[in-house]
């Protein structure tokens, strides 16, 4: 059984996952905080999740990059979901946004969101899959 975290983005809350949680394989299990950045790490542990498929969305896309650079034996896969809006971000910082989204572990950054349930679904299962 895979344990998969879904992290929302800022001013969302978990229950923009609803659809796609729905369309899970049963072997699947979801896990669906509703926290801060700072907070990923304390989560994983309290729940004792010692190897998980992190998926974030905007600014959880974030939260979950930085947790596969700094703990990437804990992250099996990182799945990065419109991680960047690149009109909002000013040109000197896209740089440093895309440092802080690098990570020594397995990536899938998409432009599909948890909005488009059955296509992001098929890219995880195809990800996961390869």
């Amino acid at each position: 059984m895979s344990d998969v975290v879904l992290v929302h983005s800022t001013g969302h809350l978990p229950d923009v996952w609803t659809e796609v949680v729905r369309a899970f394989p049963a072997d699947w299990k979801p896990w669906l905080p509703n926290l801060g950045v700072q907070s990923l790490e304390q989560y994983l542990d309290r729940q004792e999740l010692r190897r998980v498929v992190l998926v974030g969305h905007g600014t959880g896309a974030l939260a979950v990059a930085r947790l596969a650079r700094e703990q990437p034996q804990r992250v099996t896969h990182a799945v990065l979901s419109v991680p960047e809006a690149p009109r909002l971000v000013p040109r000197f910082l896209r740089r440093r946004q895309e440092e802080a989204l690098d990570t020594p572990v397995p990536t899938l950054r998409t432009t599909t969101g948890p909005g488009q349930p059955e296509q992001l679904l098929a890219e995880i299962r195809g990800f996961l899959d390869s």
